[in-house]
């Protein structure tokens, strides 16, 4: 009876919480390229040789090894404002679904940076990992890993969760109230919310923490020493991507946009003010000029322009706001 109370008040205790994985049922793909290229997901940070992606058959993450055998899965579960407040001291715990249809040697740790703790497993089948950690009191952080060491394998993952308490619950809200790399605008403000970055600056690469925001931009607008550069939106109006239909018609020669390496008919592209084509009609005056008994009809040779008028650059009216991306 003292241990059906137990659980049920750790029960209860973890339904409060919040979910610390991001995108933890693999729904986002931002680096999708086609059906057979996906990329990460977003949130996720990939390491080794073989592959990663959305495998639509199950509805899971695939972790494909190659010969070298060594690929790793992982995500920084502190990336929020103010993660030592809430973290520290507490007990975390975590789950992951997978799925392996070999023998593999699959392993999920938990690691605040001074301890690591782990779960294994090395046989065919269905398995709900599970893993515990007491953060310190002093932990530099919070990384959840999924590690394959089995060369030439495939590994399926369905899901994988963690939060506060001692039971990990697949069903909380997640910490990341939206979706990371979302932008957002602001009319009362200059400064941006704790959970997102200006866009209103000169472009600087992510620091350290923002690995998540990172796996998102997968460097679409150019990288710095280690990580990606958030874009430089000061003074842009935005135009909804043509995406092959005709109403951008210079869509195909969209530029490169600050460093990215993307151009044409795709998001993050830049396109540089320019007039639609057309002319003007300039009326000129007839000078009737006597010559001998009749007149005749002159125009004057030369140059003509119409009178300047305008200012700096041709735009609607407009109200400036800023612009930010959420990473948290």
């Amino acid at each position: 009876m003292e241990n059906y109370t137990t659980y049920v008040q750790e029960t209860l205790r973890a339904m409060q919480q919040l979910n610390l994985v991001y995108n933890y049922n693999f729904l986002y793909f931002s680096n999708y390229v086609s059906p057979a290229e996906y990329g990460h997901p977003d949130g996720w940070v990939f390491v080794g040789e073989g592959s990663v992606g959305l495998y639509t058959s199950n509805n899971c993450c695939r972790l494909a090894t190659e010969a070298s055998g060594q690929a790793v899965l992982s995500q920084a579960l502190h990336e929020f404002p103010r993660w030592q407040e809430l973290l520290r001291s507490e007990t975390v715990t975590a789950k992951a679904h997978v799925h392996l249809e070999t023998e593999a040697a699959v392993s999920l740790s938990l690691s605040d940076g001074i301890v690591t703790k782990e779960s294994s497993t090395n046989a065919a089948g269905d398995y709900e990992l599970e893993v515990q950690l007491a953060v310190g009191a002093a932990a530099t952080g919070l990384i959840l890993k999924i590690e394959c060491s089995t060369p030439n394998v495939v590994v399926d993952i369905s899901k994988v969760y963690a939060n506060i308490g001692s039971i990990a619950l697949s069903n909380l809200a997640c910490m990341v109230n939206g979706v990371i790399g979302e932008r957002k605008q602001y009319i009362a403000t200059e400064n941006p919310p704790a959970q997102e970055l200006s866009l209103c600056q000169s472009a600087e690469e992510l620091g350290i923490g923002y690995s998540r925001l990172d796996s998102v931009l997968n460097h679409r607008y150019g990288k710095g020493e280690n990580r990606s550069l958030l874009p430089d939106m000061r003074g842009y109006f935005s135009r909804a991507w043509n995406h092959g239909a005709s109403i951008d018609p210079d869509a195909n020669q969209r530029q490169k946009w600050g460093a990215s390496n993307v151009s044409g008919d795709h998001v993050g592209t830049l396109e540089l003010e320019e007039f639609k084509e057309h002319n003007h009609s300039i009326a000129f005056s007839e000078i009737a000029t006597p010559v001998g008994q009749a007149s005749v009809n002159l125009v004057g040779k030369g140059k003509t322009s119409t009178t300047m008028t305008g200012g700096n650059e041709t735009r609607p009216s407009n109200i400036s706001e800023l612009y930010t991306i959420k990473w948290a």
